[in-house]
């Protein structure tokens, strides 16, 4: 049973497939583009995405082309899964024909797109309308001008020799734009004026040198729309570029894969950066916060801030 050639035929119907243990791929559409000499036509090709769909379409399609049972092809697409772990780890490649190959890279799974990849989309049916020709009923007999809908007199617009403009018309459009931008904009500020919190929070000092004052937005609960920006602000101190940490921050831990995505997607409409992450058996799921540039000394005062502010049962370092 060849899986590989499986897995290209449905991403090329699908746009998207979703490999157990290896990631979740999607055809996507790359615009066209103009290098000041010439237009480059659009183009597609395959990319790796860090959220998928787990569900078992492509076990089913397997079964549907190859006349067995579901519990078979997904022991086959398990099994090749995991052999293609052990492969992608000795350093070789995976290849999906006519696609592309997965390989590893400074120790990241990837998928390199074939560069003799082409993909054109199926047409779209349209259909033919014929434009029927206009009937006149009666015979001119006045000899008045004939128009798409019969015949005119001057009053209808017959007499209009120089094809005028309306300028009534226009101004009537123009003063209907205006209203509806304004209309926009009222819209905008209120909304943006009904968002805006302004609450203190007296946080923990820290024993540390050349200390300043600094001012915080007060924590609030997992389901509002606190940034990290206003969470976490560093005191205004002099540090020595050494003693600064890079580390990624443990926010959320789920089973559930949906909770986890529309935890991550809330946050990130509020502005925050966060980032799913799961382990290789894709049953535990973090979100995560990464945070830059911190001094070491202050680590304590920063997870507890973002354990105010986004989860009081607890945040910690990712390992």
């Amino acid at each position: 049973m060849d899986i590989a050639k499986y897995i290209g035929l449905f991403l090329l119907k699908n746009h998207s497939v979703y490999i157990h243990g290896l990631g979740n791929l999607e055809l996507r559409r790359k615009p066209a583009t103009y290098n000041g000499d010439s237009l480059q036509p659009s183009s597609y090709e395959v990319v790796m995405t860090p959220i998928g769909s787990i569900d078992d379409n492509l076990a089913n399609f397997i079964a549907t082309n190859e006349q067995v049972s579901i519990s078979k092809a997904s022991n086959e697409l398990r099994e090749f899964s995991s052999v293609a772990r052990m492969d992608i780890q000795a350093g070789k490649t995976v290849e999906i024909p006519s696609i592309g190959h997965f390989m590893e890279e400074r120790g990241k799974l990837i998928f390199v797109t074939n560069p003799q990849f082409q993909y054109t989309p199926p047409p779209v049916q349209a259909m033919k309308i014929t434009r029927k020709l206009d009937e006149t009923p009666y015979a001119n007999s006045a000899g008045l001008p004939v128009s798409g809908m019969g015949y005119q007199t001057d009053e209808e617009g017959g007499g209009d020799d120089d094809g005028g403009i309306s300028w009534v018309k226009v101004a009537i459009w123009i003063l209907g734009g205006v209203l509806l931008i304004l209309a926009i904009y009222a819209a905008m500020v209120y909304t943006s004026d009904s968002n805006k919190k302004e609450i203190k929070l007296n946080l923990p000092q820290t024993d540390t040198p050349q200390t300043q004052e600094s001012s915080v937005i007060n924590p609030l609960s997992e389901g509002d729309s606190t940034t990290l920006q206003e969470a976490v602000e560093l005191p205004a101190t002099e540090v020595d570029s050494s003693e600064l940490l890079d580390f990624d921050v443990v926010i959320n831990t789920y089973q559930d894969f949906g909770k986890a995505v529309r935890r991550t997607e809330k946050l990130t409409s509020y502005g925050n950066k966060v980032e799913l992450v799961t382990d290789e058996d894709s049953t535990t799921f973090w979100v995560l916060m990464p945070m830059t540039q911190i001094p070491a000394w202050d680590t304590t005062r920063v997870l507890d801030s973002l354990r105010r502010t986004f989860n009081p049962d607890g945040v910690r370092i990712f390992d």
